[in-house]
């Protein structure tokens, strides 16, 4: 969406990068790294955000750094603006993610949602890692940190539930968006069907009253 206002991949993202990291300032060769984008791109955008006045540029040991111009009539404007679409493609990547195959549980936490959790991104099931290779890279390239993301089977996530682990216990115990949950709704179904198998022995074990 963002590409299509601004005209341009590189543009975009040095865009988002800017606005997600308003306090920083970087050298054209990081940031080229930073964004995976080629070092001739980044330099002409750059020079061109620059000129419109949304950047600004200093000189340090005979380097040239940029850093995003919080004072620019039309920055905070843009700042909202790319921040939506940021949340708008969250939305976008969690929607992908939760169709691919073998996913039993999806949740979103720590960075993704404000919560004190030890990861962004649970992810159980039996699943391929490179199937959310793709997806956990455009989510990355939104965040002011390094994302962190935890694959679990559906063994390990429901031995960390049985024992309380912590690190389980507080990605429940703080904001979350739960984008997938197969495995409550299958616990769910598994406790009522005990259940009723448990009533339908007790209701035929039971003694039969006699007749007179």
């Amino acid at each position: 969406m963002l590409e299509q206002i601004f005209g341009s991949a590189a543009r975009t993202e040095i865009l988002k990068f800017f606005c997600v990291h308003a306090q920083e300032k970087v050298f054209i060769r990081e940031l080229a790294r930073r964004l995976n984008l080629q070092l001739n791109s980044i330099r002409r955008e750059l020079d061109n955000l620059e000129d419109f006045g949304l950047l600004k540029s200093a000189e340090d040991n005979g380097k040239k750094f940029y850093f995003a111009n919080q004072d620019f009539p039309l920055f905070l404007e843009v700042k909202n603006l790319v921040l939506k679409a940021i949340t708008l493609e969250e939305m976008f990547l969690a929607d992908k993610m939760s169709k691919v195959s073998g996913l039993k549980l999806l949740i979103f936490t720590g960075l993704l949602t404000k919560a004190p959790t030890l990861t962004d991104i649970l992810i159980v099931g039996k699943i391929r890692k490179r199937d959310f290779d793709k997806y956990l890279r455009k989510i990355a390239a939104g965040l002011s940190h390094e994302l962190r993301f935890t694959f679990l089977s559906t063994e390990d996530y429901l031995y960390r539930l049985s024992i309380v682990d912590k690190f389980i216990y507080d990605i429940w115990a703080h904001n979350k968006i739960v984008v997938v949950d197969k495995i409550s709704k299958e616990q769910e179904k598994r406790r009522a069907k005990d259940f009723g198998l448990k009533h339908f022995k007790e209701e035929a074990g039971a003694e039969k009253p006699r007749k007179n």
